[in-house]
């Protein structure tokens, strides 16, 4: 009896870890402009995750340069957008109804291409006058679908028609960007199948029949990201792999890349914060997503900045020059020798989370407990049984 009760506490055990918390969310598309934004076209879509002891508002914005906002305050904080200010590229036009506890930025500042004549997938061995730079707000971005209720979040939207006025370049094809807000833990639907918590939004980057450059023969594509963190700039920010136990959720990889902001104190000295992004390192050629169809992402050393540009919504909250705030950039590239380039498919992915807290680490799926529950609990009964069928014979033959 014993043992099965003991076979029961491992199984609630099991099962207690891979439950978290929950929130509730609310979203809103460009709250409180009105009119005007639809007009302008614009995207700037707020959730609003709340918690029974935070809150935490994602700014997920598409007005110039792709970029996310997140800010942690307490439950009855409201948000501000000057959308005058807003739209005219002036700071400190988001703000708050009390100060955030914490903060944390992404912005999508460069899209990368370069002629990878080595095949190896590696931009920084490229020189310089074989990479491209597109600059994001020169796509003209629109919303293909929206969805939302307080259990999920989705914002699917398009940057295509590129036209750089200053070099009077244009490309054909697009750019999606699809953004999910969530409430609990779970893995994405979306392969490489990302471990997300209440406490994040994934960002799915798709490439889609982009035009190359016309006298690149070997395009790759990648991106340059800035990301600002409420903290004090002597303490850079982070880059570790993590082992994974298996790749049931991402077949082939058994790691994932974390870039950490350090640990900074908050509500007096008594909670500590930090915030994220976390990656499996491979992209998908197709729109299958399948094992047979991926290739590489590969990263680089984070880079220190100092200023943050005025098209991108890190501008609107935090301005430009900031000397008390951690600002790093770092780029990301796709692709890997003998894959084909590019053009092999005209479609290339980077999947990754932004996230606010302790990443959350891999759990057992339910699949996983019911094989280690069944493989605790037979032996146990057979080894019961058979202790049972001993103690008969022996009553027996005596």
């Amino acid at each position: 009896m014993w043992n099965w009760r003991y076979a029961v506490i491992v199984l609630g055990i099991l099962v207690e870890s891979c439950v978290g918390s929950r929130r509730i969310l609310f979203s809103e598309l460009n709250p409180g402009c009105g009119a005007k934004c639809t007009e302008l076209n614009v995207t700037t879509f707020y959730l609003r995750a709340q918690g029974p002891n935070d809150t935490l508002h994602y700014l997920w914005d598409f007005v110039q340069r792709p970029g996310i906002l997140l800010a942690v305050t307490a439950n009855s904080v409201k948000l501000n957008i000057s959308w005058d200010d807003y739209l005219i590229n002036q700071p400190k036009s988001i703000s708050f109804t009390q100060e955030p506890v914490y903060t944390f930025g992404v912005s999508i500042e460069k899209v990368l291409e370069f002629d990878d004549a080595n095949d190896n997938g590696h931009v920084d061995t490229v020189p310089d006058e074989k990479v491209n730079i597109l600059r994001p707000e020169n796509f003209v971005w629109s919303r293909k679908s929206e969805q939302g209720n307080e259990n999920f979040v989705e914002l699917h939207m398009n940057g295509e028609n590129y036209y750089d006025p200053m070099k009077n370049i244009s490309r054909r094809g697009n750019i999606r960007v699809v953004l999910n807000g969530f409430c609990s833990l779970e893995h994405s639907d979306v392969m490489p199948h990302m471990l997300h918590s209440e406490n994040s939004t994934q960002v799915d980057f798709i490439i889609e029949n982009l035009e190359p450059n016309k006298t690149f023969t070997r395009s790759r594509f990648g991106m340059e990201l800035l990301i600002v963190s409420q903290e004090s700039p002597q303490v850079p920010m982070s880059i570790d792999f993590k082992k994974s136990l298996d790749d049931e959720h991402t077949p082939g990889i058994f790691e994932v890349v974390e870039l950490r902001t350090p640990w900074k104190l908050i509500n007096k000295g008594i909670e500590e914060a930090e915030a994220y992004l976390q990656w499996r390192p491979v992209s998908y050629t197709t729109s299958d997503r399948d094992v047979t169809s991926s290739t590489d992402v590969i990263h680089y050393q984070l880079r220190n900045c100092s200023n943050i540009d005025k098209k991108s919504i890190l501008y609107a909250y935090y301005g430009g020059h900031r000397a008390d705030l951690l600002m790093e950039k770092i780029n990301i590239t796709i692709g890997s020798s003998g894959d084909g380039f590019y053009t092999k498919t005209n479609y290339s992915t980077w999947t990754f989370i932004v996230g606010y807290g302790t990443p959350p680490d891999e759990q057992f799926s339910y699949l996983v407990i019911m094989i280690l529950s069944i493989g605790v609990g037979l032996p146990v009964l057979i080894m019961s049984v058979a202790a049972f069928y001993a103690c008969v014979r022996r009553l027996r033959t005596s």
